[in-house]
């Protein structure tokens, strides 16, 4: 049986939630276990909940006060696509990125598969340009 959109919605939330409250336990609950997380920005993809879990222990370390904001989530059957906003401070290193302890502010989208109450693909569109150029670690010319 499949799940309603109210029903994945809420988990989506939830999923959020743990995200900006820095609950690495809460974030791994929303994943199946065979799961894939890929982060395109970063050319990285992150297989299981142990995959998963090791990602946002990452990104935590990094990055304490980490916030994901959704703003707009569609759900199509078990296909999901979120709009939201990233923010937080990185205080910490990440791979190929040294802490600057800058802030930055960067809107990107998810398209996601859940089935059985569970995400099970999730995929991350962002610019990592802009996020390097607002922690001040890559010079781009500004937006028009």
């Amino acid at each position: 049986m499949s799940e309603t959109n109210a029903e994945v919605r809420r988990l989506l939330e939830r999923h959020y939630a743990a995200w900006s409250s820095g609950d690495v336990e809460g974030v791994v609950a929303c994943y199946a276990e065979g799961c894939a997380f890929e982060d395109l920005a970063l050319e990285a993809r992150f297989d299981g909940t142990a995959g998963v879990r090791s990602f946002v222990q990452l990104t935590f370390a990094a990055i304490p006060d980490f916030k994901w904001n959704p703003r707009h989530i569609t759900v199509d059957g078990e296909r999901v696509a979120c709009e939201w906003v990233m923010d937080g401070t990185q205080r910490g290193d990440l791979p190929g990125i040294p802490g600057t302890g800058k802030r930055f502010d960067v809107r990107g989208l998810s398209a996601l598969v859940v089935r059985g109450g569970k995400i099970h693909e999730n995929r991350d569109y962002w610019s990592l340009g802009t996020y390097l150029r607002q922690i001040g670690q890559r010079t781009l010319p500004e937006p028009q």
